[in-house]
């Protein structure tokens, strides 16, 4: 008897090392199994399966916690998040290659499918590697290197090694946030005993890079892409600068979170929010603001009679 189109599948997960998907194909097998012999074992790890739904790698290593953020991405609020025409192609080359990595893979050729996304504060750049995540359907692993730098020497290196480690060995999408941090130009770093420190983290970390496996998509996101070691810029497949929005864009980000939570604001309101700020983040404290103020309103209304 030949191998089925689960087996095979599995199999080929295995061999990239993908822990989400190889549950999922796991299960598809324990669900074509329909005979009597095997029942038992079946309904048992169908349960187990269905139950954890890939969350064991959301479990983190206690030396990792203090840095390192990880959660499930599948409850994503899709319907409330405003894509801009830029970003959906950013996102959908990402996917693109996603499945062309994995051809690599079996050819024995190693590709990081790796964005650096760059911008002022508040554009989304986190909220988008969430997205892309949710749409992979893998967690979504956050490291925030301003909170990585140790005063020790050699400590900060250590723990980006401890850090790609762990995500090599757990596919996910792997958020590398305030990357600017630690990846200075090592050209115009001076000769000082700090400089010469950020000169060998910046090393580590493109050493790192260099180990990640074809099956983690990377996403690096600064708001100083001019401090960065152009060697590390190199590392990154595509550069995409996010953006504020334009008023048309504002407009259908207020309409579709308003949408989505089944709330309204006038033409006016509308109006006045979209004129107020063009940061995505901003607009959406905002929306929440307003709305907050309104439930209130009619509480308040409420409770006077």
């Amino acid at each position: 008897m030949g191998l089925t189109e689960s087996q095979k599948k599995l199999i080929q997960q295995i061999a990239n090392n993908n822990i989400t998907e190889i549950r999922k194909s796991a299960l598809q097998c324990l669900q074509e199994d329909t005979t009597q012999k095997n029942a038992l074992f079946c309904e048992r790890y169908k349960k187990i399966l269905q139950s954890s739904q890939g969350m064991n790698m959301l479990e983190l290593p206690m030396d990792l916690r203090s840095f390192v953020h990880l959660e499930d991405a599948s409850g994503f609020q899709e319907g409330r998040y405003f894509l801009t025409e830029a970003e959906n192609k950013v996102c959908q080359s990402i996917l693109k290659m996603s499945q062309v990595s994995q051809r690599l893979s079996e050819m024995q050729i190693p590709y990081v499918n790796s964005t650096l996304l760059y911008g002022e504060s508040g554009t989304g750049k986190t909220m988008f590697g969430k997205y892309v995540a949710y749409r992979m359907g893998l967690p979504f692993c956050y490291l925030n290197f301003s909170h990585l730098i140790s005063s020790y020497m050699g400590e900060t290196s250590k723990n980006i090694s401890k850090v790609f480690s762990y995500v090599i060995s757990n596919p996910c999408v792997f958020m590398l946030d305030e990357i600017d941090c630690i990846s200075i130009r090592r050209g115009e770093s001076d000769s000082s005993s700090g400089s010469k420190e950020m000169s060998r983290i910046t090393i580590s970390l493109m050493q790192e890079m260099d180990r990640i496996p074809n099956n983690i998509i990377v996403l690096a996101a600064t708001n100083r892409k001019d401090r960065m070691d152009e060697a590390l810029l190199r590392r990154f497949t595509i550069h995409h600068e996010v953006k504020s929005l334009p008023k048309e864009d504002r407009e259908a980000l207020v309409k579709k979170y308003l949408a989505d939570v089944q709330f309204s604001f006038s033409d006016d309101e509308i109006q006045k929010l979209i004129n107020k700020c063009s940061n995505p983040s901003v607009l959406i404290n905002e929306i929440v603001q307003m709305i907050a103020e309104k439930i209130a309103e009619k509480e308040c209304k409420k409770n006077e009679y």
